[in-house]
């Protein structure tokens, strides 16, 4: 039995009818941009999530950069963030002008190290950028404290998180401003790309959607078409808005998330109950809510075991593995092997597993014994 890393197929059909009215009724109305389905999408997703305010993005990675941009990061200011993790979290702290200082992580976790960020601090940190990563919040209690406590701004990358929770409270209340992706294999995926900030502070929001839309009040844009006012730009700007279409199908998907966590939670548990035994599995920490966006082991031998996996025709992934600071892109960091010891005995080990609403038990019983069988090859 073949099963794939990801299948969007499966997941379209169980809502082909209302995607495709969705779509259809964006192109029925000719208004492509600047329509009434992105303001929709994001108030019901603000709602979602228990945010005051939501600004929608083109991707998760515009995401970070607007939310850094609306709170003044840029040249001569560094973001304390992680290496283990996406190269967007990076990049978007560098597409400001500023400069990233990579910590290291909890063990436990995989989750920004708290001693580690308070010993990086420095005369020119001017915000925290933690990860929840694979779905595990980050300690965003003990950072955020530390960050008011020195004058910093937190900007959480939680786009591998929807969903998650502390204290049954849901992440994008924790932070200054949280981001998020819908990206098409994320918890609430998009036909192409997306994002979204989420941020209590109205004044912020503002900032945030003038940012993604040429650096002009929405509204102005609202009126092309009609009777365009003149340019009137406040900031500067980029293109990075949400397009109608996305927004329209992402109103349809986002009732299905809670569903969808509850089958993620499901199919962890059959897997932690399948492999324990075998290698190193993930765990949720007391009090949190893990949202299970990637389900990763840690084992020896990964690499031969994935060949296994491989010929038994089960998908896997090695999420963000070698960390960002052994990249070639990062080497004038200076950076070489021991710099961050647990990111990278993580990036040697670590194995992402299918899982999610796409499969069914019959398929997680597959890669369970898949993976048992491919160990027990190389025993």
């Amino acid at each position: 039995m073949a099963v794939p890393f990801y299948d969007h197929r499966k997941l379209y059909t169980r809502r082909k009818t209302e995607i495709d009215q969705a779509i259809f009724r964006v192109i029925e109305s000719g208004c492509l941009d600047w329509g009434d389905e992105v303001p929709a999408f994001e108030a019901e997703f603000a709602n979602w999530v228990g945010a005051a305010h939501a600004v929608t993005t083109n991707s998760g990675t515009a995401a970070l950069q607007i939310a850094l941009l609306a709170l003044g990061i840029g040249r001569g200011d560094e973001v304390i963030t992680v290496t283990n993790t996406d190269i967007g979290t990076i990049s978007a702290i560098h597409c400001t002008g500023a400069e990233s200082v990579f910590v290291d992580v909890d063990p436990a976790t995989l989750c920004m190290d708290v001693a580690a960020v308070r010993a990086a601090i420095g005369p020119r940190t001017r915000a925290i950028l933690p990860v929840d990563m694979f779905g595990q919040p980050a300690a965003l209690l003990e950072l955020g404290d530390l960050a008011r406590s020195k004058g910093l701004v937190m900007v959480e990358d939680a786009c591998l998180a929807l969903g998650a929770e502390i204290g049954g409270r849901r992440i994008g209340t924790f932070s200054d401003i949280t981001c998020f992706s819908f990206a098409p294999t994320k918890h609430l995926g998009s036909y192409g790309s997306g994002g979204a900030c989420v941020t209590a502070d109205a004044a912020l929001a503002e900032r945030m959607r003038k940012i993604t839309a040429y650096g002009q009040d929405r509204a102005r844009h609202r009126q092309i078409g009609r009777s365009p006012p003149p340019l009137h730009h406040e900031t500067e700007g980029l293109n990075a808005r949400l397009d109608e279409i996305q927004a329209a199908i992402l109103r349809v998907k986002l009732p299905d998330v809670e569903e969808s966590l509850a089958v993620r939670h499901h199919q962890a548990a059959r897997y932690a109950a399948a492999l324990a035994d075998l290698v190193e599995v993930p765990s949720e920490v007391p009090g949190t809510r893990h949202a299970w966006r990637n389900y990763v082991v840690h084992l020896e031998e990964r690499d031969r075991v994935r060949e296994g996996l491989t010929a038994r025709g089960i998908g896997s992934a090695l999420s963000y593995a070698p960390p960002q600071h052994l990249q070639p892109v990062y080497a004038h960091k200076g950076f070489s092997r021991g710099a961050f010891p647990v990111s990278e005995r993580s990036g040697d080990r670590l194995l992402g597993l299918p899982i999610g609403p796409h499969h069914d038990d019959a398929a997680i019983n597959e890669v369970a014994d898949g993976l048992c069988a491919a160990i027990r090859t190389l025993a």
